[in-house]
Order: structure tokens, then C-alpha cells, then sequence
């Protein structure tokens, strides 16, 4: 577009410049001057808005251009389902955790237990593996 009105004006200036008599006489009260230097400010305005026009940089008033961001991954939710949770004594003492075959079968994202905190208890039923509740509680997970 800014080539479209630059060849415009120079074809127009061109136009202007011949169809106007030469002056015989010398005398020029400053009109032939004003013109010329009307055209080349408004060259250089042209080509001002045509460089500024292809920058990164070009502010106009309107809104900004939107940068695409890729949404961010939400942390994963670690809740430990209540209904999971078992307490009681055994040989070695007092035992708090969560049933493993529980966690594996009802909490979401069981793939990010953490195996370190497996403890093997005995229970009315039997040996039982659990998930010490501390532990889980310092990586990050919540009693739901």
C-alpha cells in the first residue's frame, strides 16, 4: 500500500512540476520552492510509515498483537481417599497409612506413590502393605 501511494505521488508531483510555465523573468515568490519541499516531507513520511510499518516494533493505537502462550500443566492432584486410611499397633508400634491395594485401586494418580514410603504392618486380617501417612504427606499428598 505504501508503494501504491508513493508511485501516486510521484506520478502527481511529476504531473504538477511539467504542466506549470517556466518563469522567464526570474522572479519566484517562493511557491516553486514551498512545493518541492512539501513533496520531499511528505516522501519522507511515506517512507518513515513504510519502515516503521514492517518492524516488530510498530505501535499503533489499537490492541496489541496476542503472543500464543501454551497453557501450563497443572501439578497433579495427590489426595489419599479417607476410606484408604487404617490405623492400629502392631509388634513394631503404632502404625498410621493407607492400605496399598486401596491407594492403587481408588486414588487418582497412583502413579505417582511413592514407593519409598511402603511398610509392611500387621493387622487383624493379616500382613499388610501400607503407605505411612507422614510420608506420603511430605511428597506432597492430602488426606481427601
Amino acid at each position: 500500500m505504501t508503494a501504491g501511494l508513493l508511485a501516486v505521488t510521484l506520478a502527481l508531483t511529476g504531473i504538477a512540476a511539467s504542466t506549470s510555465p517556466a518563469a522567464a523573468t526570474g522572479r519566484n515568490n517562493g511557491a516553486d520552492a514551498a512545493a518541492v519541499l512539501g513533496g520531499l516531507l511528505l516522501l519522507y513520511g511515506l517512507s518513515q510509515a513504510g519502515r516503521n510499518h514492517g518492524s516488530r516494533n510498530y505501535t499503533s493505537r489499537g490492541n496489541p498483537p496476542v503472543i500464543y502462550q501454551p497453557p501450563r500443566p497443572q501439578p497433579a492432584q495427590r489426595v489419599a481417599p479417607a476410606r484408604c486410611f487404617i490405623q492400629g499397633q502392631d509388634g513394631n508400634g503404632r502404625y498410621r497409612g493407607y492400605r496399598q491395594r486401596c491407594m492403587q485401586n481408588h486414588a487418582r494418580n497412583a502413579h505417582l506413590l511413592p514407593q519409598n514410603c511402603l511398610r509392611r504392618v500387621w493387622t487383624n486380617n493379616g500382613h499388610r502393605t501400607i503407605y505411612r501417612a507422614r510420608c506420603l504427606r511430605n511428597n506432597g499428598w492430602t488426606q481427601g
